[in-house]
Order: structure tokens, then C-alpha cells, then sequence
């Protein structure tokens, strides 16, 4: 049996405080040794609601599936696009800006 996932507004939920979606990308019975999850940031937004961001002990990456917009890890900034892969390095402050007026999605993926 094919199983796909895709990115769905109507099943996310509110993550960061409510400043984006997230909805799990891998079905439960795939059982993946990572923790992940769908960011979804709607036009003229921010996750986190500011650039500071947030920061944890983990390394995460992000791939950006659809729209533009900026990464920002401690304090350096980096304009991105579908396509892109982003690595964020553990204990780094990290969050996504978008500024344009399309929303910007990507796949975070985290692990110890």
C-alpha cells in the first residue's frame, strides 16, 4: 500500500505559540528515529512571533517545500526558497521570517 503525506491547513494545529502550523509528516507506523514536523508560516509572518526565535539541545534541519522567506540563526540571516535545506546547529536561537505575500512551508526534522 502507498502511503502519501502532504501538507494539509484543515489537519495542522497551532505550534510556537501559535505563530505557525505544524502537522506530523511520517504516519505512526513508520516509527522514524527523529522527531518532525510540517512548519507552515502564512504571508507577512514570523514563527516565534519575533527574531530571536527559540533554541534547543537538539541538531535540526529544514526543508523548505514551497514559498520564500528568511532563516535566522543567531542573528545571521539567509533568504531561502523551495528546495532549500537548512541546518541548524544544537543550542543555536533559530526561527523563519516570511515576508512575501505567498505562505512558505517546510519539513523540520530534529534529533539528539
Amino acid at each position: 500500500m502507498i502511503t502519501i503525506n502532504r501538507f494539509d491547513k484543515e489537519q495542522a494545529f497551532p505550534v510556537h505559540n501559535g505563530t505557525i502550523l505544524g502537522m506530523k509528516a511520517f504516519s505512526e507506523s513508520m516509527n522514524p528515529p527523529f522527531e518532525h514536523l510540517y512548519g507552515h508560516l502564512e504571508q507577512n509572518g514570523i514563527m516565534d512571533g519575533n527574531r530571536q526565535g527559540h533554541a534547543h539541545p537538539t541538531k535540526e534541519i529544514y526543508i523548505i517545500f514551497a514559498g520564500e522567506g528568511f532563516v535566522i540563526i543567531n542573528d545571521e540571516e539567509a533568504p531561502v526558497r523551495a528546495g532549500d535545506v537548512i541546518e541548524i546547529p544544537p543550542n543555536s536561537s533559530h526561527t523563519v521570517e516570511n515576508r512575501s505575500g505567498k505562505p512558505l512551508t517546510w519539513l523540520a526534522i530534529w534529533w539528539s
